[in-house]
């Protein structure tokens, strides 16, 4: 991202000493620095960096459990189109604020808020290193069957290499909540026969994640206007993790003797010990113009350790928006 601005510095140098020679300077000087200020990419960069700003945007995706790991996104993609309305006021100093909801269809088709993430962090981005934490608090209704909102606690942080042809870096994450599940199971017995049920659960659920990566951060200007740049920064991972899950079965049917079956009946899912989980490849867009921003991510996770389920998973996200 870095550009080198000799003409500039040439021509403010040489303006010093003009004035240092003439006590003042000419109107065309003055008129020609004053343009130089006012266009110079790097100069107003730094402007705006010191300022606050307010973000407001709509983002379209499949990532429905965080909007910071899309290695806790990869552990339960259902391929659900989720919207997600979203505004962050960030601070000068680095501190961010932010409210986004999580829209998808539910089982009739009807556009459901299914979670509101509520989140606060902090950014710095020094020469060296780039480093950052946020929590975010998810919302949602507890007394629903909702297994697209697991966690209602996501702490993110990272560091990385602020520059440099290779960027390595590491993210920690975790995330822990609970949520209900219900599903159709079959109980078979001898003498009765074959029962239908719901099986309903009370689960309790959380997973750590560490991620080892390596960048590079390429910037490209001036593309469809005089004004616009393109950052694109593609990243390769390998993640590692853990997860927790217990269920307590929780079901009411009229049979007596299924009843006390599932009622008494709590699984201990094994914990799976932390461990590679994952190799990955990620490739974040942004493109602004103006007060107006276009960011596409695409995440591709191929899953390691052995499965019964697909171990590629892809995850999208394309939101669109103003800075203020």
């Amino acid at each position: 991202m870095q550009k080198f601005y000799l003409p500039v510095f040439i021509a403010v140098f040489c303006c010093s000493v003009a004035t240092a020679q003439t006590d003042s300077l000419s109107a065309k000087d003055k008129a020609a620095l004053d343009s130089m200020m006012a266009n110079d990419e790097f100069l107003k960069m730094m402007k705006e960096d010191s300022k606050s700003s307010l973000d407001v945007s709509i983002g379209i995706g499949n990532g429905a459990f965080s909007t910071h790991n899309n290695a806790a996104n990869a552990t339960g993609i259902d391929n659900k189109i989720i919207y997600t309305p979203s505004v962050i006021y960030r601070t000068k100093s680095g501190f961010s604020f932010g409210v986004t909801g999580f829209l998808t269809t539910d089982s009739m088709s009807n556009l459901e808020l299914y979670q509101t993430g509520l989140t606060a962090g902090y950014d710095h981005y020094g020469k060296a290193v780039k480093v950052g934490i946020s929590y975010t608090r998810y919302l949602s209704d507890k007394n629903k069957y909702n297994s697209k909102s697991l966690y209602q606690n996501d702490i993110y942080g990272y560091i990385k290499k602020a520059d440099g042809i290779i960027q390595p870096g590491l993210a920690l994450g975790f995330d822990n909540g609970r949520y209900k599940e219900v599903d159709l199971t079959l109980f078979k017995r001898l003498l009765l026969g074959d029962t239908l049920v719901n099986d309903s659960t009370n689960n309790k659920a959380s997973y750590f994640s560490a991620t080892v990566s390596i960048e590079h951060d390429f910037s490209f200007y001036k593309l469809f206007s005089k004004g616009d740049e393109l950052d694109l920064v593609p990243s390769l991972m390998i993640n590692f993790g853990k997860d927790d899950l217990v269920q307590t079965h929780t079901n009411t049917v009229n049979r007596p003797i299924i009843k006390r079956l599932l009622t008494r009946r709590k699984k201990n899912e094994p914990t799976n010990k932390f461990e590679m989980q994952s190799v990955a490849a990620s490739f974040d867009f942004t493109y602004s113009v103006g007060k107006f921003f276009l960011q596409p991510n695409f995440y591709l996770d191929y899953y390691l350790p052995s499965t019964t389920t697909n171990r590629l998973t892809a995850i999208y996200a394309v939101s669109a928006g103003f800075s203020f």
